[in-house]
């Protein structure tokens, strides 16, 4: 990896020990070729602008306002005045000077190549790329965590993360009937909270979701249940379609047609033909009748469509 002090500088790292080097002179070192190339030919990018600039002013690559002035790759830093940038073309400060992105000196980007994958340090399964300079975050599918390692998603018990839960939020008024129940996030099919009191009476609400074929249901205070069991309005496809493409019962279409899944959204929907019925555990059409409480239509459906027929009937 490149040395983010100094432009024709490199760091490798050898039994968990970094160990430095340097470029020939006139040479920059390249993190995306990882190997010292002209120094035409590269833009450097070096928490020292007077590595790229032995002498004469140089931006500073942390802020706008800010330059250095270089004398014999030494330098010392300037600062405009407030309500000015710094213009590299004119070497002086300039009102509304607009201000590309700077450089974070705290970014892994400054010293990796692009496309490489590194840990996200906040999450066990979210992990961070490298892309033209800018840090790109996403997170492994389902209940995978992101294993450092290989560099690629896995399970969770082939990766070491020693990273914490998320602190509880603190429930609102009537949220929590009483401690030590379990509650719908109202926000997905598996995912849940769990009330308990605070050390200040406070009711307090830990999020967790249902293992992978299970959905919440709310009912007994709480539990996670076949997800074939639950009606449920979210998003169904939630934990199918990582590997393959999977389906799942639609809600209140009396178990006739699947949602397509891709990991873990729903990409089109489907109806099984000659009247037959879909059934999501062997993720086949059957002529036997399915009447998972997922898929069954509901007293409300019912009457909705009853209405709909007798405004049809009076208005003929």
């Amino acid at each position: 990896m490149n040395d983010p002090r100094i432009c024709n500088g490199w760091i490798q790292c050898v039994d968990g020990k970094p160990v430095s080097g340097t470029c020939d002179k006139g040479l920059f070192y390249d993190r995306e070729s990882e190997d010292c190339v002209p120094s035409t030919d590269i833009k450097c990018i070096s928490s020292d602008p007077c590595a790229a600039e032995p002498n004469g002013f140089a931006p500073d690559p942390y802020s706008c306002n800010g330059y250095y002035y270089c004398a014999d790759g030494v330098g010392k830093r300037g600062v405009c005045n407030p309500g000015l940038n710094y213009n590299p073309g004119t070497e002086s400060c300039i009102r509304d000077f607009p201000c590309v992105a700077k450089m974070d000196p705290d970014s892994y980007c400054n010293i990796l190549p692009d496309g490489v994958f590194i840990k996200d340090e906040l999450n066990c399964n979210g992990y961070e790329m490298c892309w033209k300079g800018e840090v790109i975050r996403d997170t492994c599918p389902g209940t995978f965590y992101f294993n450092a390692k290989k560099g690629d998603c896995d399970y969770p018990q082939n990766v070491e993360c020693a990273i914490t839960e998320p602190p509880p939020l603190t429930a609102g008024p009537d949220t929590c009937p009483k401690a030590g129940v379990f509650i719908s996030d109202d926000s997905s099919c598996n995912g849940y909270y769990y009330c308990r009191e605070g050390a200040d009476g406070q009711m307090l609400l830990q999020h967790g979701d249902c293992d992978d074929g299970r959905f919440f249901t709310a009912r007994a205070g709480g539990a996670c249940v076949p997800r074939s069991n639950i009606k449920c309005e979210y998003n169904r496809c939630v934990g199918l379609g990582y590997t393959v493409i999977e389906l799942a019962n639609e809600s209140d279409d009396g178990c006739t047609g699947y949602a397509i899944c891709q990991d873990g959204v729903k990409i089109g929907e489907g109806t099984c033909p000659n009247g037959d019925y879909f059934d999501e555990q062997t993720q086949r059409c059957t002529d036997q009748i399915i009447s998972y409480a997922a898929c069954a239509i509901s007293t409300q459906s019912t009457t909705n469509t009853a209405m709909m027929d007798g405004d049809s009937t009076t208005a003929t």
